[in-house]
């Protein structure tokens, strides 16, 4: 996909099982429609959760949006259908890591900071500014800090940033806030295009239709809700390409209204 100026490319790292559907979305009980639309998503009863980071080229700037789950078998629990396949997927679109210029983290809940190192703990991209909210980062330091913190997060100098900030030109992280402390996405304008990546604004596109349904792992879910009818407002029916690293097929697309039902689409 090419929005103007900017190439994007999804780097499929993994995908494995969340939990119960009951469990990670509690105000929802009726999901025929979804699993129809999005099949990819679902594992039984179960959320199938899909980690991608998305690549960002243009001239002279190379940008990765999130990690992914990183090297395979270091999450026991999860029920993996696949993981580890990031490098591999970066090799394919030609991109070493070492000509990575930016790394930028939506928020640093595991499935978006697995390769921000090797499975030793050394930065996986070696030449790269590795790019994150304050917010965020203070969370993970603290109250938020989980097991993974001491490998993803740790050993990285962090350029910390607050508000719009330009990661690149034509490339600029902006506040989508509710989900984790200080979560951010990314707009990309370009020749006339636009494309927003959202991080987990919305996890699941079921929560594009139900803006106001709950997701278990936003930590303000007001906020998130508000953020969401937001988002909406803005992308419904537009131009704008939509990003998701847990939708499917790479998770670039648009969205529309479709039935009286809001959709995501593939692009």
């Amino acid at each position: 996909m090419v929005v103007g100026d900017v190439e994007i490319t999804a780097l499929v790292d993994a995908a494995g099982s969340l939990g119960e559907l009951d469990e990670v979305f509690p105000a929802t009980t009726e999901w025929d429609v979804y699993r129809e639309r999005y099949p990819s998503l679902f594992d039984g009863t179960s959320f199938r959760l899909h980690g991608v980071g998305h690549l960002l080229r243009r001239e002279g700037h190379t940008v990765l949006v999130d990690t992914g789950v990183g090297p395979p078998g270091l999450w026991d629990d999860w029920g993996a259908v696949f993981e580890g396949r990031l490098p591999n997927a970066l090799a394919d679109a030609g991109v070493a890591p070492e000509q990575v210029d930016v790394v930028f983290l939506t928020h640093l809940h595991i499935d978006h900071v697995g390769w921000n190192t090797d499975a030793e703990g050394r930065a996986f991209f070696p030449n790269a500014r590795y790019v994150v909210h304050r917010d965020a980062l203070a969370f993970a330091r603290g109250d938020g800090r989980r097991n993974h913190t001491s490998r993803t997060v740790d050993p990285i100098a962090f350029e910390e940033i607050d508000g719009e900030v330009e990661l690149a030109p034509e490339i600029t992280a902006v506040p989508l806030p509710g989900h984790y402390p200080g979560h951010m996405g990314v707009r990309l304008r370009s020749g006339g295009g636009e494309a927003l990546v959202i991080g987990d604004a919305a996890a699941h596109p079921m929560l594009l239709d139900r803006p106001g349904d709950t997701f278990s792992n936003d930590l303000d879910a007001p906020l998130s809700v508000e953020t969401r009818e937001h988002l909406l407002a803005e992308v419904v029916d537009s131009d704008i390409v939509v990003i998701c690293g847990h939708y499917p097929d790479g998770g670039v697309g648009r969205v529309v209204r479709r039935d009286g039902q809001v959709l995501w689409t593939p692009a």
